[in-house]
């Protein structure tokens, strides 16, 4: 399973950014090769409909499941019209903190 969230910088040891869209950075966690990957988020700074674009960058990717503070209504959507799990979690976590706590059994 792959999952992905947005982080506030590069490293295991940064917050997870309370903003899903428009976040500098996304972590991507693969639990059946434990690699982990962040890629800048390009799509950031865009004038409108970034969270559909995003929703599509996660599928790109190969996403099994979002995890993010919020998450917009038209990005919600269109995650789950991608087949994207949206799981909702607490401000003030870290990038290693969310992927320890759903590692599968």
């Amino acid at each position: 399973m792959k999952i992905a969230f947005p982080a506030s910088a590069d490293k295991s040891e940064a917050l997870i950014d309370e903003r899903f869209a428009r976040c500098p950075f996304f972590c991507f966690y693969d639990f059946d090769t434990n690699q982990m990957e962040f890629k800048e988020n390009m799509l950031r700074n865009g004038a409108g409909g970034i969270g559909l674009q995003v929703a599509e960058f996660m599928a790109n990717h190969g996403v099994n499941k979002v995890f993010a503070v919020e998450f917009g209504p038209k990005a919600k959507d269109m995650l789950t019209k991608l087949h994207i799990e949206t799981q909702l979690i607490t401000a003030g976590k870290t990038v290693q903190q969310i992927i320890d706590e759903n590692r599968p059994a």
